[in-house]
Formats: C-alpha cells, sequence, structure tokens
C-alpha cells in the first residue's frame, strides 16, 4: 500500500511528529465484519472449485449407472430372475436420476438474478423429487412382476454366473454411493445427497437379491425368487417416499431443527450486551445458500450507526468461514422496560428495573412469534416492576 505524510502534530512541548496515513481509508464495515472484507474474487474461485466438484459427482453417477445397468440387465436375461429383473428396474431409475441430477445442478449454479433474487438452488428439491416418484414407480413395476411370477411360477438358470455379476455391482454402487454422499453434504448438494441414498439403497437391494438366490440355489425352492422381488418393491418404494418426503418439505421450506439449532448456537456464542432478546427465527435454504431472517431487541436509544454494527456482527457470527455464504435479515426491536429484568447493560442510561436473570438464547425462545413476546413481557413486567406506594 501507498503513503503520505498527511499533517504533523505538536503535542505540548514535544517535537512535531509526522503521522503517515493510507491514501484510501479502508470501508469501515469491512473493518467491522471480517466476513466482508473476503475478496470476491476468492469466494468466486472457491465457489466454482465446488460446483465442478458437483457436476464431476453428477457425471460420474451417470457413466457409472449405465455400466451398472448393463450388468445387471446381462444377469437378467442370463438367470431369468424376478428378483434380478426387480434389480436391474432399480438401475435403470438410477440412470434416469443421474441425468435429472446433471441437470439440476447446472441449473442450480446459476447465480442470482432479477427474476430469482435468492438463486436457483431449490431446483435440487425437484429433482429429488422427481427422483422419488421415478423410484415410486419402478418399485410398482417390480411388484406387479413379483406377484405375476409367484402365480405364474418362475424358470431359473445359471444362476452362478447371475451372482457374480450382482456382487460385482453391489462392490461397484457402494463406493458410487459413499462417495455422491460424501461430496453432497460437503458441498451441500441435496440433490447429490438424494443421489447417493438412492445408489446405496440399490446396494441394499443388491445384498437382499444375492442372499436371496443364494438361497435358491442352495434349497431349490424357486418360489423364494419372487417373493424376495415383491420384498425388494416394499423396499424401493420406501426410499422413494422418503426421497418424495424430503423433497417437498425444502419446497414448503418446512422448518430444519438442526438449522435452527445451530443458527442459535452461533449467535449465542457471538452475543453482546445489547442483543437483549432473540425471537421470529427462520431459516431456510436454497440448494447450499442459507437464508435467516431474526427479529433482534437492542436498547430503544441506540442509533442507525450501533444498530447496523449489530447487523454487521450477526452477520459475521453466522457466515463467517462459511464457503456456501448466505443472507440475513435482522427486524430491530427497540427494548421496554419489561426486558430490564435479564438485560445485562452495565451502563444503559433507562434502566428501570435491577436485572435478574440473563436468558440464554435457545431454539425454543429463538422461534417465539411476536405474539408470544408480548405474553412474555407482559408476565416479565409483573414479575419485576415495583410495588405501588401506599397513599
Amino acid at each position: 500500500m501507498s503513503w503520505i505524510v498527511s499533517c504533523t502534530l505538536r503535542c505540548g512541548a514535544s517535537e512535531p511528529r509526522r503521522i503517515d496515513l493510507p491514501l484510501e481509508r479502508p470501508d469501515p464495515r469491512q473493518v467491522m465484519n471480517p466476513a466482508l472484507a473476503q475478496k470476491p474474487q476468492d469466494r468466486s474461485v472457491l465457489m466454482q472449485a465446488m460446483q465442478a466438484d458437483r457436476m464431476r459427482a453428477g457425471r460420474l453417477a451417470l457413466v457409472f449407472g449405465i455400466f451398472i445397468f448393463v450388468g445387471k440387465f446381462a444377469a437378467y436375461i442370463l438367470t431369468g430372475s424376478t428378483a434380478v429383473f426387480a434389480d436391474a428396474m432399480e438401475s435403470i431409475i438410477n440412470i434416469v436420476s443421474a441425468g435429472m441430477l446433471v441437470l439440476a445442478l447446472s441449473i442450480a449454479a446459476r447465480p442470482p438474478d432479477l427474476s430469482h433474487p435468492y438463486g436457483h438452488g431449490k431446483v435440487e428439491f425437484l429433482s429429488a423429487g422427481i427422483e422419488g416418484a421415478a423410484i415410486a414407480f419402478a418399485a410398482l413395476v417390480i411388484f406387479v412382476q413379483g406377484i405375476r411370477d409367484l402365480i405364474e411360477g418362475p424358470e431359473l438358470h445359471r444362476l452362478d454366473i447371475g451372482l457374480v455379476i450382482l456382487a460385482v455391482s453391489a462392490i461397484a454402487n457402494a463406493g458410487l454411493g459413499r462417495y455422491l454422499t460424501r461430496i453432497g453434504r460437503r458441498t451441500r448438494s441435496d440433490a447429490l445427497v438424494a443421489d447417493g441414498r438412492h445408489v446405496l439403497a440399490d446396494v441394499w437391494t443388491s445384498v437382499g437379491v444375492i442372499g436371496g438366490l443364494i438361497v435358491v440355489s442352495l434349497t431349490g425352492w424357486i418360489w423364494a425368487d419372487p417373493l424376495i422381488a415383491i420384498a425388494v418393491a416394499i423396499n424401493v418404494a420406501w426410499e422413494g417416499y422418503r426421497l418424495l418426503h424430503d423433497s417437498l418439505a425444502g419446497l414448503m421450506d418446512e422448518a430444519d431443527e438442526s438449522l435452527i439449532e445451530s443458527t442459535t448456537s452461533l449467535l449465542e456464542a457471538a452475543r453482546r450486551a445489547p442483543w437483549i432478546d432473540l425471537h421470529g427465527l427462520r431459516s431456510w435454504r436454497s440448494g447450499a445458500r442459507r437464508h435467516i431472517d431474526l427479529h433482534l431487541t437492542v436498547p430503544r436509544y441506540f442509533d442507525v450507526d450501533q444498530v447496523h454494527a449489530i447487523h454487521d456482527e450477526v452477520e459475521t457470527a453466522l457466515f463467517e468461514g462459511d464457503q456456501h455464504g448466505g443472507d440475513v435479515v435482522v427486524h430491530f426491536d427497540p427494548c421496554d422496560e419489561s426486558e430490564c429484568h435479564h438485560c445485562t447493560m452495565s451502563d444503559c442510561s433507562i434502566r428501570s428495573h435491577a436485572l435478574v436473570q440473563s436468558e440464554p438464547f435457545t431454539p425454543e425462545r429463538a422461534v417465539r412469534p411476536d405474539s408470544a413476546l408480548h405474553s412474555d413481557s407482559s408476565e416479565g413486567v409483573s414479575r419485576t416492576s415495583p410495588a405501588p406506594r401506599p397513599s
């Protein structure tokens, strides 16, 4: 940084002292909020790297899905097993889901714009919902096929080769599923996590089919094959229901208790004396970004500069070190005398009641609506107000 001599000062009888000042003053908001001081290009490079990881994982899921389906369908042709058919049907859904995943990730990566001010991240919830619906349809097809073979009687052959192919496919799927869920959680991609969960569910399906075919090989009881297919259909339907439920929860901004708890903990850890009370906390995610709004009670004599500084402190507490970023909107409420009993401001000039006990920020208190706050305030007045003087 370049420096210049801006002035000299004479303090008492001392010699004039030179003061060097920077040519450009730093932004006060960046000094107050280190998270805002991060270079935009650094955050951009980081976000691009995470998006590259997501897309790489999505493409890998698509390629692996195609190869695994080819292997399982070959095993079905060789064995004629309804259970193997069920496993192959689930692999078809893996391919469709992987294609939807790549499309969703490319859309979710688009930055916010005028028509989508909160970004495009919710398309990942939509992708997971479509995947859940496809899984439910596959479960229906498998169930129908299992019932038909149970009635007509299955015809099985060359189970040994089929078992080998299914075992190799299960091992490959296990590695792929763990990789997808790990990358999805690290990059906060709901679509990747959903696809990884589906692939891991496919592994358990393959394990069940392998176990059933071993039983058929050892006992010769061929009716076990369609029964296994029906059991697979039930398991697949349950996984589809879970994905649909989670997708709808995300699309409808269902309250996330873990997100509320983590947000409350961060605010409590960074709490300052002027942060008198917290309520009306709401938090939701759009893709990897968190969006938070809350009500914070502060001393009613604070001016705009002080309130703005608190907003920056809250933003730093919530997003400092967060690679994905987010937004927070703080609604400031002025305090009243009913809150003196838990206010820790030591130099308050308008205090009307002594401090009784400080109330920590907890998830239960943080999510209170305004109506509950007013009720608590009324009770606080009755507890702390001095008794009237006798006339």
